[in-house]
């Protein structure tokens, strides 16, 4: 067995037994130590999006404009619950205050259901570790594709709970403040860069084979990366936060797309992403987002996403993704 393919063994069958251990800690540890409420926390959020028809363009790079008023929606809730553990390093500022938080969270939708789970380590104040594993199952509703799998000429609804969406990462983020160095109100200039190494799959599926989640085609089992990027300044007013986020994401081969390796393989999707934070009050947020992404273009005109894998790519297409609300309450 090659270093890849042990690598995404390890990922794909040992750090996914964390899901079931980390919600089920969470949940002892709730009950088992209530009186240290201050270690415990939970919030809920709900999210939704309204995604605008944008058709398809043959050519090369190039910007595809709206074309029609309504192509989808998105909304689902998750409950978060996160058990924080001091881990001081030492008595200086830097080190005294590193910890562990191991999360749980549950994941609803009206085309999904998943389990989350999260293992952070931050031994420094702009430097976080985790680890973390998902799995959950999906349908499809209303016209909506929320779990299907491609067989050459169109996406088909897979069975419910008969098969099963799963991730498993482990990644490091870098996050700093200015404010840390400048005091005041107004100088919290924020910079965060992320980096995690994520193999996402579904069971029961032939290497190589498409497949879709949540609406999104052109999926394959296999090990990728994601690579985000933000900048925004935080004041102290309702509007408490701007910024523009890039989320970048490939498969490090090309293979797992099998036949359709040439069309599929070795493209990233980037996202970028216009955030405004409003804090509603101490307790609820709320976030608002408009979304650029960018998707393949080819050589030919086309109108379904369940054509693409037969086309030549030519190129990347931009487009008005989405404006999304995400709501958000602690408790």
């Amino acid at each position: 067995m090659d270093n890849y393919s042990l690598f995404k063994n390890l990922l794909s069958r040992g750090i996914s037994t964390i899901a079931f251990v980390v919600i089920a800690s969470v949940s002892f540890i709730g009950s088992a130590h209530a009186e240290e409420s201050k270690k415990i926390s939970h919030a809920l959020k709900v999210d939704f999006a309204y995604y605008p028809q944008s058709d398809y363009q043959k050519g090369g790079d190039h910007f595809a404009k709206i074309t029609g008023p309504f192509d989808g929606i998105l909304a689902k809730a998750t409950w978060k619950s996160t058990y924080t553990i001091p881990t001081p390093l030492g008595e200086g500022e830097l080190l005294s205050g590193a910890n562990v938080e191991l999360n749980g969270s549950l994941e609803f939708s009206p085309l999904s259901i998943r389990p989350i789970a999260k293992v952070s380590f931050t031994p420094l104040p702009f430097l976080v570790f985790d680890v973390g594993s998902s799995i959950g199952s999906g349908w499809n509703a209303l016209g909506f594709e929320g779990f299907c799998k491609y067989n050459g000429s169109t996406y088909k609804n897979l069975t419910p709970f008969a098969h099963y969406y799963h991730d498993h990462w482990v990644g490091a983020t870098f996050q700093f403040d200015t404010g840390e160095i400048f005091e005041g109100d107004w100088t919290h200039v924020v910079m965060v860069a992320n980096y995690q190494m994520i193999y996402k799959g579904i069971t029961g599926l032939e290497k190589g084979q498409l497949w879709a989640w949540q609406t999104t085609e052109g999926y394959a089992n296999g090990l990728g990366y994601e690579f985000i990027a933000l900048l925004g300044y935080q004041m102290p007013k309702v509007v408490n936060f701007v910024g523009i986020m890039a989320d970048m994401y490939g498969n490090y081969s090309k293979k797992d797309f099998g036949d359709y390796a040439d069309t599929f393989g070795k493209f990233i999707t980037v996202k970028l992403n216009f955030l405004a934070r409003l804090a509603l009050n101490k307790t609820n947020s709320l976030t608002i987002d408009a979304i650029i992404a960018s998707r393949r273009s080819f050589t030919t005109d086309h109108k379904k996403g369940e054509e693409e894998p037969h086309l030549i790519q030519s190129g990347r297409e931009w487009y008005f993704d989405s404006i999304a609300f995400s709501w958000e309450r602690s408790f």
